[in-house]
């Protein structure tokens, strides 16, 4: 027993060893690491056993069932939030826990009824990959963002994210921290995920963000996409390449100089919300493909819609990719078996009325996208000096604009576009399930075609102005490997072991030199437009190159030895896995000797002890409910309204305190306004200009009127005034209390007398 429980004991380790390292307390691991395996895990664990069934292994119903607890568990949190019993929440997972215990016909659920031991290979292999991951996230993606009160920048989306944690500690439905009485318009699920932890631990919203949460939600993402590969593949060791689709883009993050600042892959630290939507797409997934198979039962159902409403509520992304696996899985039956396949109408009408649902509650931050073929290709490195297109993204007509430019405008355009192609050839190799005659005739392929597709969809013709159509390809990135997994199975199935471990070993080697080689060409394009393209083009010509000499010495390989004959398929999916090996390994190496400190740093977003400090004293002395009025609205420090960057959250986000009014830019009213003027929407004039008008008088020219509108009408307590943004009038100590001065920084109270 021991020795199979030896490969998860040795990524626990690891995991706890990250995090200290990074000083987060050991007593504070402990609480966390109890929390969520007994109150989300394990009731998540018994509800889906209970409705549905057991993978055959605890690994697997781990992964599945953390998704169903967080489910359960937003419920409660929502429920006991409403009834303003926050503290007692750590009920709702007990009666769940008592239930099983108690009741004859539930306590069946604490084993395995069919026990389907996978080999130790696999535990070990996904415990590398687990193990990996932990180090690469603790020691680099962690370390890089140091959380307050210890750093000097702060990426302003973690402080927009602690934001909203403190608001939902608070009330349901959730105001708007920057505009304390509005709506707060946002796919915030995870961060209430995060609200109802702080809840039952008593841990820090800090913490939690930037230290705790991520790891374990990763660990269950990176289990339920084997469980996915597994299911549908029915291969054991399909489940350890998704295991490397999550390892690979976050290992550059152990080089001190690594130039990202966040990982390309399916988890973000500076996304939660991608975090949550990859973890509960691919478990909805797992039951949604289960509950269009016959006999499945009417629990699958209510799992695939539950889980369904939770990636509504964190992702935007994630019900168009689910709908479009069912769409065209309905799609191929309908064509197949001549008759309206009503199992997936089902499920597909259930999936719209979530996705419309969530759209009218809790979706937020579409507002500023629009509608453009192929716009993603503005945010790629080099398209504007090779096209000459300088069109703002998020702003324009149907079609990129250099598709009707030049010649020259045109080639940049598609060289441009075939990089993109490129580097996420992985994405798009599971399209070929529908081309494969051993799988195109299981629906189930067609789903992750599906899936696939209208993630690419996604991402071709949503045109945002911060490129957060990228989500769509991160979101399917479990999918395209479980497609890609099958694929590779179907190519060496019947095949010996070492046949598998030989084509496997020497696919992933051929795919990551390729990239070194693509790689090594490379180099930042200048002069001429036709100049740039021809540098941009250097690493497709030589991929290319490269991969028709492989071709062309594998067909007479083929000859040579028969036994490689129908391996094809298999190892070209191979060398496609292996090409982001490949660039990791050769950005990594480019960077090792780079000047770099391990920290994220950045003159633009940073924040001055004082501020830090006289924030935490807030947090520290005011109530909860409190709102507080404040001239931190945008960065970096000094900069003014209008036509600053308004991302600054140091009120609402390190003291976790509505404000009057704080950085807009993430608004839903800021961001309709992009393009305005030739404006991004950060930088856009705030949406009420009528608070900003009454903070600068109060600040500037205070009087006992202003000063009462502010109580009043507003419902303010307190004034944070930091003189780096603006003046504060000596006066206003005639009308409030000063409480608290740190350097720069003063604290009023205008409580009523």
């Amino acid at each position: 027993m021991l020795i199979t429980q030896l490969p998860w004991l040795f990524t626990l380790l690891a995991s706890v060893a990250g995090l200290l390292a990074i000083d987060v307390p050991l007593g504070a691991i402990v609480r966390y690491t109890v929390y969520f395996v007994v109150c989300v895990v394990l009731p998540g664990v018994l509800l889906m056993r209970a409705l549905w069934r057991s993978t055959g292994n605890w690994a697997e119903d781990a992964g599945l069932g953390a998704a169903v607890g967080i489910a359960y568990q937003l419920a409660g949190w929502v429920l006991f939030t409403w009834l303003g019993g926050q503290q007692a929440l750590v009920v709702w997972p007990v009666v769940i826990l008592l239930c099983f215990a108690l009741v004859p016909r539930l306590r069946q659920h604490w084993r395995i009824a069919e026990p389907e031991p996978l080999p130790m290979a696999w535990s070990w292999a996904l415990s590398i990959c687990l193990s990996l991951l932990a180090f690469a996230i603790t020691l680099g993606l962690m370390a890089d963002h140091v959380p307050p009160p210890r750093g000097v920048s702060y990426y302003p989306d973690l402080l927009y994210h602690l934001s909203m944690v403190n608001e939902l500690l608070r009330s349901i439905p959730p105001q708007l921290p920057q505009a304390a009485g509005e709506a707060l318009e946002y796919h915030w699920f995870p961060n209430a995920d995060m609200a109802g932890a702080v809840d039952i631990t008593g841990l820090s919203p800090i913490l939690v963000l930037y230290r705790l949460w991520m790891v374990p939600v990763t660990f269950a993402a990176l289990l339920a996409g084997a469980a996915l590969a597994r299911q549908v593949s029915r291969v054991w060791w399909t489940g350890v390449l998704v295991g490397v689709s999550f390892v690979v883009p976050h290992l550059g993050f152990l080089v001190p100089a690594w130039p990202q600042v966040d990982p390309i892959g399916p988890v973000s630290l500076l996304s939660p919300s991608q975090t949550l939507a990859t973890l509960v797409a691919t478990a909805a997934a797992c039951f949604v493909i289960g509950a269009l198979r016959r006999g499945s039962g009417r629990g699958v159902w209510v799992l695939a819609v539950a889980v369904a409403v939770v990636g509504g509520g964190s992702k935007p992304t994630v019900l168009p990719i689910l709908l479009g696996g069912v769409g065209l899985s309905a799609l191929f039956l309908l064509l197949r078996d001549r008759r309206v396949p009503w199992r997936s109408v089902l499920i597909g009408t259930l999936l719209v009325a979530v996705a419309v649902g969530t759209l009218l509650t809790v979706t937020g931050s579409t507002s500023g996208s629009n509608v453009q073929f192929l716009a993603i290709a503005k945010h790629q490195p080099g398209y504007r000096g090779a096209t000459g297109d300088g069109s703002m993204a998020g702003t324009g007509g149907l079609l990129l604009p250099s598709l009707t430019g030049d010649h020259l405008a045109l080639a940049g355009a598609v060289v441009t576009l075939a990089a993109l192609a490129l580097a996420h050839a992985g994405l798009l190799a599971g399209l070929a399930l529908s081309t494969v005659k051993a799988v195109r005739r299981d629906p189930v392929a067609w789903w992750l075609v599906g899936a696939l597709a209208a993630a690419w969809l996604g991402l071709c013709w949503v045109d945002h102005p911060s490129a957060s159509q990228y989500y769509f390809l991160r979101s399917g990135s479990p999918f395209a490997a479980a497609a890609a997994g099958w694929l590779i199975a179907a190519g060496v199935r019947g095949r010996s072991r070492r046949t598998i471990l030989r084509v496997g070993l020497a696919g992933l080697a051929t795919g990551a030199a390729i990239a070194v080689c693509a790689d090594l060409v490379g180099q930042s394009p200048t002069g001429t437009r036709a100049a740039q393209i021809e540098v941009l083009a250097r690493p497709l010509l030589t991929a290319a190159g490269l991969a028709v000499l492989v071709t062309a010495v594998w067909l007479p390989a083929k000859r040579l030895r028969p036994g490689l004959t129908g391996l094809g398929t298999a190892f070209a999916i191979l060398v496609v896995i292996g090409l982001p090996i490949g660039t990791t390994a050769a950005d990594a190496w480019s960077a090792r000797d780079r000047p770099g400190s391990g920290r994220y740093e950045s003159k633009f977003w940073r924040v001055y002890p004082d501020e830090v400090a006289a924030a935490r004293w807030l947090a520290d002395n005011s109530s909860p409910e409190d709102v507080v009025a404040t001239n931190t609205f945008c960065r970096p420090a000094g900069a003014k309204p209008p036509g600053c960057d308004a991302r600054g959250y140091i009120v609402s986000g390190v003291a976790g305190r509505r404000t009057l009014l704080e950085g807009w830019a993430y608004t839903q009213q800021a961001l309709a306004t992009h393009g305005v003027d030739g404006r991004k929407y950060t930088v856009q004039p705030s949406p009420w200009p009528d608070r900003v008008e009454l903070v600068s008088r109060v600040l500037a020219a205070p009087t006992a009127h202003l000063v009462t509108r502010l109580r009043s009408e507003y419902g303010v307590r307190w004034i944070y005034a930091d003189l780096r943004a603006g003046p504060a009038s000596p006066k206003l100590g005639d009308f409030a209390v000063l409480r608290h001065q740190d350097s720069r920084v003063r604290i009023y109270d205008i409580a009523q007398p």
